[in-house]
């Protein structure tokens, strides 16, 4: 796509129904060569969209904002129809729209409607993927806490008794973040808690210990059956 900067072909574009209008698109991110790159390629493709003309563009020098860098561009550009900015905002998430030309607009009923279509589809697309996006985080975050329930009950069997601190150090996981979770563990009874002391239930305490040599004939015989 030609990048424009004639007044000519701006009003040419106008008496075709294009409209002329300017936005603002602002990343949030780090490190900071990463936005600079990330918004460029955003213009980049808007440059290359058929649906825009790209009149102008500024960018603003990015800036640091709690170990965080933003970046932001004002572009003027010309979008083929109504549609075309609708779209726009979908795709391209800007932080705020405004319309030069024209001061007014007027619809036929069947491009109203391809619109509201258009956009239904859009927002059918994007419904699906949100669903599908929060059953894989459900699904993730089912079995992390399986997984971190598992190593708290290994460590408490092979090492006994044990505070917080120390059982934060033994798994990996922050104590104001495993805090939270021991303390579940305690009101579902996985586990017991004297003071500040976490420990296995009395009836876990007295099961025999699973060890490798153990499970290994165990699963052999499972194989030959």
């Amino acid at each position: 796509m030609a990048k424009a900067t004639s007044k000519d072909l701006i009003r040419e574009k106008l008496e075709k129904g294009h409209i002329h209008f300017s936005t603002i698109i602002e990343i949030l991110g780090a490190p900071k060569e990463h936005v600079v790159s990330t918004l460029k390629a955003y213009v980049d493709k808007i440059r290359h969209d058929e649906q825009y003309t790209l009149l102008k563009e500024e960018f603003s020098e990015p800036k640091e904002m709690d170990k965080l860098f933003t970046q932001f561009v004002d572009l003027e550009l010309l979008a083929k129809d109504a549609s075309a900015i609708a779209f726009f905002c979908f795709d391209y998430m800007p932080s705020s729209i405004e319309i030069i030309e024209p001061q007014s607009f007027t619809y036929r009923a069947a491009d109203f409607s391809a619109f509201f279509n258009d956009m239904q589809a859009r927002l059918h697309k994007i419904d699906r993927f949100v669903k599908e996006l929060a059953a894989q985080h459900k699904n993730l975050l089912r079995n992390s806490n399986r997984l971190l329930r598992n190593n708290v009950l290994i460590v408490l069997t092979y090492k006994g008794a044990m505070g917080l601190d120390e059982l934060s150090r033994r798994i990996g996981v922050p104590p104001d973040q495993l805090k939270p979770f021991t303390e579940e563990m305690v009101k579902e009874k996985h586990i017991m808690k004297d003071g500040e002391r976490y420990s296995l239930l009395k009836k876990q305490e007295g099961k025999p210990k699973k060890t490798l040599k153990t499970l290994i004939p165990k699963a052999k015989a499972m194989k030959k059956a």
